[in-house]
């Protein structure tokens, strides 16, 4: 058996090395920084996203425009500019809710929900068939013997790292 790999190992090991060396070399459409972007997108523009919920949380704006920024700065090679960017991002943030979601004995609820949803549109002038426009909506559930005051901070930060999840992988892979 040993041998066998070894033997493979030998005659298919520099094929397959070739063909890494080959796809990394844009001898297809695929690659490794982004599935749906073509090589020739280097920059990105997110524009903040200004709060038209209801309610209103005076640091979701400025925590969400961050989260995606970060998202894209620590898994893309995409270069952050201000202005110009190859991908214009921009959106808004259209629900913030909390609600009750596991109702026990005596109608009391035993957690709470706290959703955002916003919405996205991502623009390219140099390369329009990128473009995409598309709702995302995240959500997380906690004790109701807990205050949403005491956990809001915490809640609204992991909500935005989701959804500037969302935003990265809906860019990258146009799903």
């Amino acid at each position: 058996m040993a041998s066998i790999i070894c033997k493979f190992r030998k005659s298919c090991g520099p094929l397959l090395l070739l063909g890494l060396v080959w796809l990394s070399e844009g001898g297809c459409a695929y690659s490794f920084r982004g599935g749906a972007l073509p090589p020739e997108v280097r920059t990105l523009q997110v524009e903040a996203f200004p709060n038209e919920a209801a309610v209103i949380v005076p640091t979701l704006s400025q925590t969400l425009t961050e989260a995606i920024r970060q998202k894209f700065i620590t898994q893309t090679s995409l270069v952050l500019v201000r202005s110009g960017g190859d991908i214009v991002l921009r959106g808004r943030i259209t629900d913030y809710q909390l609600a009750p979601v596991a109702i026990q004995g005596g109608q009391q609820a035993a957690q709470n929900r706290l959703s955002i949803t916003i919405f996205v549109e991502c623009q390219s002038a140099r390369f329009p068939e990128i473009g995409w426009q598309q709702s995302f909506m995240n959500f997380v559930d906690f004790p109701a013997t807990v205050s949403l005051g005491q956990v809001q901070e915490t809640l609204v930060q992991e909500l935005c790292d989701r959804l500037a999840q969302d935003v990265v992988n809906k860019t990258l892979s146009n799903w």
